[in-house]
């Protein structure tokens, strides 16, 4: 903002970008000091209203991690180096009018605990602590607990800011049932032991707090985890490497 010299909330245009298919737009000014960034060097977001209308690799391979943007890969190509698709549909799309009804334009794949299959948002701009928490909405926290499922809370703490102040949310871990990302016919696409549940509550923000339906989100580390991963909202594709 104080390079432009623009205040929060205003929108300016900016052009000359190195993005692809998008050498200018109208920009808002946000107020990101509370997102993490080399010292001294400015911050941006860039969001899915963008990058559904693109192929975006994500690559954490060490020495030197990396974003790739362009068209859609070919869906053969990724399967035969290893990649499973675990989008689902009717989240992420390049084409708005085929998004679910009041659903944000967010990549969705599907989890499971134990026998419970969600809809959970990848949400690439979140810097999850710990690293490999997931958040819940309190439908799904309700279901998880009917069930009888062992788990205990663990005190946070990790004060989030969001919208409306800063809240420390409850935090649940499940005992015993192993957490694994499934494909949508259900089948496993990776196992991970049993996680870290942290429950979002505060609905005056959008998000999945607000959600009626069962819902979850993970965060920035999980695309590390995998090491790489493609978003593609030209097809409504998320894929990982099988096993990640």
């Amino acid at each position: 903002m104080r390079r432009y010299g623009v205040s929060e909330d205003s929108t300016i245009f900016l052009s000359e970008f190195s993005l692809p298919l998008a050498q200018g737009g109208v920009f808002t000014a946000a107020d990101l000091r509370s997102f993490s960034s080399p010292v001294g060097e400015s911050l941006e977001t860039v969001g899915t209203d963008f990058l559904s209308l693109l192929s975006s690799e994500f690559h954490y391979e060490q020495p030197q991690p990396f974003v790739s943007l362009g068209r859609a890969c070919d869906q053969g190509v990724l399967r035969h180096a290893g990649f499973v698709a675990v989008g689902l549909p009717d989240y992420y799309e390049a084409d708005l009018s085929r998004l679910k009804s009041g659903m944000p334009n967010v990549p969705v794949i599907g989890l499971r605990i134990g026998q419970i299959t969600f809809p959970t948002q990848v949400d690439t701009g979140y810097g999850d602590l710990p690293q490999g928490v997931v958040q819940v909405n309190a439908a799904l926290m309700r279901i998880l607990r009917d069930t009888g499922m062992p788990m205990h809370s663990l005190p946070s703490d990790v004060a989030t800011v969001d919208c409306s102040g800063t809240y420390i949310y409850e935090r649940w871990q499940i005992e015993h049932d192993e957490l694994s990302i499934v494909t949508l016919d259900r089948h496993t696409a990776a196992s991970y032991p049993p996680p870290l549940l942290e429950v979002k509550t505060d609905t005056r923000c959008s998000g999945i707090s607000t959600f009626a339906e069962p819902f979850a989100q993970i965060g920035a580390s999980w695309l590390s985890r995998w090491g790489t991963s493609v978003f593609d909202g030209l097809s409504s594709a998320v894929w990982i490497r099988t096993g990640r």
